[in-house]
Order: structure tokens, then sequence, then C-alpha cells
């Protein structure tokens, strides 16, 4: 496990300290007014050179955990995306996040905005601090690192936006060099550019850990690709370790460093672990599987709904896995079954349920394509709970064969029917199998030009 946040910000703590005398020193001249030009934000082009990069780099630690898995203030794609799976449901009262849940959204729903933006933060942060490194440090294992964080923030658009995610740059004088917007695949497509030179540098900097990240992600990105890149992946991650984990970490020190996953489900009570959502939801509950446990914490934040909160993230300071071992076995598997190798993928499966400790039992082969489709990404679900993955693989699941999905109808795969609220019917889900471009973007004129999104398509 590698605990990046927290050694990345003990390496700064003396350059804090004498920041801190300095500030002092000029706080007691009475004679000279203390003069600040830009009190509040430091212009990019400021921060600059090779003692910068320990800082560039927390930054964009920071900048990702919050983008990926939220805050105190800020609920993350993990959150907002298990919303509109089957992960969550909904328990509150606010019309911007049910319709999330419902299948509905617009591109002028507000609650949207700001977590486009954080996710496009983090992006751009990598794409900076992956600058500076080249620039002053090209080999170092951090510059990997932001490779790799700056390649699982394009991931995640790619599987969170409908095509069409547009990857602005930002200038040194801190304005905004809008680029045109790109398709799903060409998201995806950079992605996997950034984790082989994450792999490489990670390779010649000699951290095994960084390199098993990269790969993860790479092999991630190639799978969201279609079935023409499943071997490619397994080979991808043949190497990584099954015991291998990359945590998003969190902590109890600032709001902004709260798991925004336990903010709203514990603290808020604004939505729920699931069970069963829609007819074809999951049975995260009902199952009483040890990788999904779960607490009852009694009435959610609206009154008539029930809460239950995610063990996994029932304090404030629990980290989210980002990547892992688990994961590459879960490819491994996947690809094998594709390759028509179905002895090879439920042995994978096997090995990683007899491996967990948690007493769970061996897998019977269910004997038909479909149904072997079904056991692999329910095993996905479980093994990845609540980790910013089942959205993709409902979309991989309602993607057309032409684009190397499984092509199944997306009202066969997402909630769908009669949609329950407060225990009684408030009329049905509709179509939405990913998040439109927020309406803020027009600013951008070549995102206006095709209202948002290239299209809608899973």
């Amino acid at each position: 496990m590698r605990d990046s946040i927290y050694s990345t910000l003990a390496r700064l703590r003396p350059a804090f300290g004498a920041l801190v005398c300095a500030l002092a020193i000029v706080a007691c001249d009475t004679d000279h007014l203390l003069r600040v030009d830009d009190p509040d934000v430091a212009s990019p082009g400021t921060v600059a050179g090779a003692d910068k990069l320990p800082t560039q780099l927390a930054g964009l630690i920071g900048d990702f955990q919050e983008g990926v898995d939220g805050s105190d203030a800020s609920e993350g794609l993990v959150n907002l995306g298990g919303l509109l799976s089957d992960e969550f449901s909904f328990t509150e009262t606010f019309p911007t996040r049910i319709v999330i849940d419902q299948r509905r959204m617009t591109r002028s729903n507000t609650t949207l905005t700001p977590i486009f933006f954080n996710i496009q933060r983090a992006r751009a942060s990598g794409e900076r601090t992956s600058a500076a490194y080249d620039e002053f440090a090209p080999d170092d294992a951090g510059h990997s690192e932001a490779l790799s964080l700056t390649g699982f923030a394009e991931v995640f658009l790619a599987e969170t936006y409908c095509s069409g995610v547009p990857f602005t740059s930002l200038n040194d004088d801190g304005s905004l060099a809008n680029n045109d917007p790109l398709t799903t695949e060409q998201a995806l497509t950079i992605a996997v550019a950034h984790f082989d030179s994450a792999i490489t540098i990670a390779q010649t900097a000699g951290d095994a850990d960084l390199e098993a990240l990269a790969r993860v992600g790479k092999a991630r990105a190639l799978m969201n690709l279609g079935s023409d890149n499943f071997a490619d992946a397994a080979t991808t991650v043949s190497s990584v370790p099954t015991d291998f984990t990359y945590l998003v970490h969190h902590s109890a020190n600032t709001g902004r460093e709260n798991n925004g996953q336990w903010e709203f489900i514990w603290n808020e009570g604004r939505w729920s672990q699931a069970d069963l959502e829609g007819t074809n939801g999951l049975d995260f509950r009902s199952a009483a599987d040890p990788r999904t446990p779960f607490t009852d914490l009694g009435s959610g934040f609206a009154t008539n709904t029930r809460l239950f909160g995610p063990d996994k993230y029932s304090d404030r300071a629990d980290d989210m896995i980002l990547a892992s071992g688990v994961e590459a076995r879960l490819i491994e598997a996947e690809a094998a079954l594709a390759d028509g190798q179905s002895g090879t993928w439920l042995d994978d499966l096997n090995a990683l349920r007899s491996g967990s400790g948690l007493g769970l039992t061996a897998l019977a082969d269910p004997g038909t394509p479909d149904a072997r489709v079904d056991l692999m990404f329910r095993e996905r679900a479980f093994w990845m709970y609540a980790t910013g993955h089942r959205l993709g693989d409902l979309r991989r699941l309602a993607r057309s064969t032409a684009r190397g999905g499984y092509g199944r109808n997306a009202e066969t795969v997402f909630p769908t029917g009669t949609y329950i609220y407060r225990g009684t019917a408030q009329g049905t889900y509709g179509t939405d199998v990913n998040f439109p471009i927020p309406i803020e973007e027009g600013n951008n004129p070549a995102s206006k030009a095709i209202d948002g999104c290239i299209d809608r398509d899973p």
C-alpha cells in the first residue's frame, strides 16, 4: 500500500516552517504595510521550479481526492456515479439530486456543475504537475504518480460523462485555453498514453508500487476501450501483486480531507446503500455478502426513508481504494472469459474468493455465456463496491458490440421501471446512462456548438 499523500506532506513541513518564520518577521515590522498581490490564490506560473515539485504533487493529490471521492462540501464522482447506477438510493429532498437517481438529468442541473469542474481541476492539475516534473525531474517517482493520477482523472471523465468531454488547458497566467470536445474513445486513448509514460518512469525510478498503479490504470482504460483490448489489458496487469492497493487518503484534519461518502451517507443521510434498486439493481444488502457490509442507521434525511451506511466508509477518515491487485485479477478473469476460457475464468474468480479470508464459498459455473457475464460483473460489483467502478461497468454492458461492449439493452442493465421514493411510486426512471456536460461549459465555443455532448450513448 502506498501512503503517498502523507509522505508528500511530511517532506513539506520544513518549507512550511520557514514560511511561517518569514511571515512573522514581516508582521513585526511596524514601519511597513504588508502588501500581498493576489492574496487568495497563486497563479500557476508562480509555483515553478524543482523545489516546488512536492508542493505541486501534494496539490494534485488533494484536487484528485476531492474530485473523485468528495469532501465535507462536495459529493465527488464516486457518490454521484453510485447514485446513477444501482449502488446508492436517494434518501433526501434535493431536487437536483433526485433526478440523478431517477436517470433524468439536464445540463442546467446545478449539482452537476461543481462536480464536473472539480474533476477537471484534478485533471488540469495533473497535467501541470506532470509538465513541471518533465522539466525539472523527469525520472523522479513523483512524475510517475502525477501522470497516473492525470490518467485516472481522464478515465473517470470518460466513464462518467457523455461523449464530448473537453480537456481544457490552463495557461501560466491563469487563463483558459479551450480545446475541442473529445469522444469517449479519444479521452481513454489519452489516458492510456499517460499510463504508459507512468509505467516507464516508475520502472526507471525502481518504484514497484507506482508501476502497479499505472498498470491497473492502463488496463482499466483498455477495458473501457472495448473487447479488442482485453488481452492487452490482462497482460498489462499480470505482474501486479494481488495484495497491492493504492488508496485515496482521507483524514479528520480538515473538512476538505474528509471522506465524501461518509459525509453524505453517514453524516448527512442523503443517500443510502441500495438493494435491488429499479428491478435490475444488485442485492448489495440482502445478499449479506461480507464485501458489502452495512449498518442500519435508521431514518434518512427525508422523512419516510431508511438509511443504510456502507461499513467500509463509517468514519470521516476512511480511505478509498483507487486501484488494486484484486482489480488486476478481475481484469484477467474477464479477458479469459472473453477468450472462451471459462475454466480459467472461474478459477480466477474462485482464487480471489478463497484467498480473501472472508469465508466466501466457491462459485459454480452458471453454464451459459450470458449467465457467465452476469456473474463476472456481479463479482466486480461486490469486490469494488463504492469505488467508482460500477457506472463504467454498466455502460460497458450497455455499449454496442461494434464499440467493444456487451450489447445489452440499457433497460436490462440500469435501474428501470417504477421509481419508488418514500415508499410510494414517483413516476418512472428515465433513460440516462451517463452525465451531461454542464451548461456552464457552453462558455467554451467548441462545447457550445454541440450542445454539450457529441452523443449520450453508453
